[in-house]
């Protein structure tokens, strides 16, 4: 893997999505709730930008009549066909053991720098 800096720890304020070309892919950085995450802006299925939106939460297992929303934060959602992935392991929400599957990175702070490995 390749130790990319993307920036300071400042360039990356809670809550928001930034997408970076490195290498000629493009890369989205999210903080949530001051946690860093990294996607590749390119949704498996058919090759929508992915990270176009915020990430955010899921309808959850529940009781019968009963709607509960959770998870907020923690879910990639595709603008073109809806398929969600799980922003931490970019596995998909609706079939985590199909190969079918975000591409995530390391991103790891050091100091104030923001490091990322591809």
């Amino acid at each position: 893997m390749t130790r990319h800096v993307i920036g300071k720890l400042q360039d990356f304020p809670g809550d928001t999505r930034r997408v970076l070309d490195i290498e000629g892919v493009e890369i989205a950085v999210f903080n949530v709730d001051g946690s860093l995450h990294a996607m590749r802006n390119t949704c498996p299925h058919k090759g929508a930008p992915l990270c176009t939106h915020a990430p955010t939460g899921m309808m959850l297992e529940s009781a019968p009549d009963t709607y509960e929303w959770g998870r907020e934060g923690e879910i990639v959602r595709c603008p073109w066909h809806g398929f969600e992935f799980n922003l931490s392991d970019g596995k998909s929400v609706l079939a985590p053991a199909l190969k079918l599957r975000a591409r995530v990175y390391q991103i790891d702070v050091e100091g104030d720098d923001v490091a990322l490995y591809i």
